[in-house]
């Protein structure tokens, strides 16, 4: 009988969505609808955002969507207490190792209170913590072995990595490193908002993102994709390479 009950209660616990109408002005002006799906059941959270419309290119309308497959899925978070998985936010316990870079499609894994851990992205890494030592190794023969040292919430980190010598400080989410002569990096994970700024072996990485159900800003070195609501009007920006629009968003129910 609870089995039952919790059946005809998932589906209205999943199904809170946004639709609205789009129209954008931009190198390639767009205008058609967007639901933008906010599901949430058990341990799981996830934002997600859908498109269909029609795209003016060189006087010739289009049919397309808007995002990518990969885009839709705009943030996903599964908590299990002691672990846990997260897509499109970095987790916090990856951001010291200077193997590992923001990229816009990262899944992150972790258990055992963050002591073990996996990091999905084009490449793949595996990594290993516990209060005096450190390590993580990637696919491409990427590695970062470090030895902190904690005073309270605050931890000084000496390391060696595949890319030299260096020292790392973390406060509460916010990581710095700093490895002579290649370079350094700035970085920030919360549980929907991530800050990530580095230049190191002559690239500069750098990524934003802050992720509210139905409203969104996503940062990274290829791409910005913005929807923010005013009242009840959403702007919309988004820029990839040579593309981009501007424009609004008009509910057409929620």
């Amino acid at each position: 009988m609870r089995a039952s009950i919790l059946f005809l209660l998932l589906p209205i616990s999943v199904a809170a969505a946004v639709m609205n109408f789009d129209i954008a002005i931009g190198t390639s002006p767009w205008f058609g609808v967007t639901l933008s799906p906010h599901i949430e059941f058990w341990r799981i959270e996830a934002d997600l955002s859908f498109s269909l419309g029609v795209v003016i290119d060189q006087g010739r309308l289009n049919l397309s969507p808007l995002y990518e497959p990969f885009e839709n899925l705009k943030y996903l978070s599964l908590d299990l207490g002691t672990g846990g998985a997260l897509y499109r936010v970095p987790y916090a316990g990856w951001l010291s190792f200077s193997n590992l870079n923001y990229e816009a499609n990262t899944l992150s894994l972790w258990g055992m209170n963050g002591s073990i851990g996996a990091v999905i992205q084009d490449s793949y890494a595996l990594f290993f913590k516990i209060d005096y030592f450190s390590i993580c190794v990637d696919n491409n023969s990427g590695y970062h072995l470090s030895v902190p040292i904690s005073f309270n919430d605050f931890k000084i980190e000496p390391f060696i990595s595949n890319l030299g010598y260096g020292v790392g400080l973390s406060h509460r989410g916010i990581v710095f490193f700093l490895i002579p002569n290649m370079g350094l990096r700035i970085g920030y994970a919360a549980d929907r908002l991530f800050f990530f700024a580095q230049y190191l072996a002559n690239k500069t990485n750098v990524g934003f993102g802050w992720v509210n159900e139905d409203e969104w800003v996503l940062v990274s070195n290829e791409s910005m994709d913005f929807r923010k609501k005013i009242d009840k009007i959403y702007v919309i920006f988004r820029s990839e390479k040579e593309r981009w629009y501007a424009g609004f968003s008009f509910p057409v129910f929620w």
